[in-house]
């Protein structure tokens, strides 16, 4: 087993084996992600560190390729030494510094709480999201095709004091998908249905004929559009429609 050494600062390192590499990432100029599965998330939900390193300017192509060529190493060598601030040890003359070490940054299956405007991405996938919104509220999907099939996530409207919506909700499909699936109504026994060909959005209402506390979606992908399985109270105060409520 062969692994790799980084350290931030005295008490700052971090070590993992190449196995366990996931790839790198030019999150902006002069700087490069180095992903990992997670040395330290115990809870199994796949997660996964990051190191962020900061190249020379406009040298993070080949910085890349150094920290890559050091990742795949020697035959003989049992760890390699990335980047090591303290000692001022690089594997490549292209990195600067280490700009931080995030422990378990994203789990694919997690928790995440939000107030207001999110847009989601393939890293939330098998999250529950909880939203209690502060304000009208647009929750964007990524693009069905973007993430892929089997892509889900279960959003769940709160409210403190567990009653009516206060805020307009709405939850978004990428421009130019369309909403499958169907809305159960608890309250009169009814439902809606989306019509794959012009439901975008799903309405949330909060200032009039209010949405419920607790109402929730589950939403997944099948690689070419959003399917939705949604229960709320009131099917004409919880729906899907063309355009954003507002």
């Amino acid at each position: 087993m062969k692994f790799v050494y980084f350290r931030n600062a005295t008490d700052d390192a971090y070590m993992n084996t190449v196995e366990n590499f996931r790839g790198m990432n030019q999150g902006a100029g002069d700087t490069i992600e180095v992903f990992f599965t997670s040395a330290t998330d115990s809870t199994g939900n796949t997660g996964f560190d990051k190191v962020t390193i900061t190249s020379t300017s406009n040298k993070e192509k080949e910085a890349m390729e150094g920290i890559a060529a050091a990742i795949a190493g020697s035959g003989a060598r049992t760890v390699t030494v990335v980047a090591d601030d303290v000692l001022g040890t690089y594997c490549d003359d292209h990195i600067s510094v280490i700009a931080g070490i995030t422990r378990n940054a994203v789990s694919n299956n997690g928790f995440l709480a939000i107030t207001g405007d999110t847009t989601l991405s393939g890293a939330d996938n098998g999250k529950i999201v909880q939203l209690n919104p502060a304000a009208t509220t647009l929750i964007q999907l990524p693009g069905a095709a973007d993430v892929g099939a089997g892509w889900n996530v279960r959003i769940t409207l709160t409210e403190d004091d567990g009653g009516a919506l206060d805020q307009i909700v709405n939850i978004g499909t990428k421009a130019g998908e369309f909403f499958n699936g169907i809305i159960i109504g608890g309250d009169a026994g009814g439902s809606v249905v989306a019509n794959g060909t012009s439901n975008d959005f799903i309405n949330c209402h909060g200032a009039s004929d209010n949405s419920t506390s607790g109402e929730t979606f589950f939403i997944y992908s099948d690689g070419t559009r959003m399917h939705c399985a949604g229960l709320a109270v009131d099917v004409t105060d919880t729906l899907f429609a063309d355009t954003a409520a507002s």
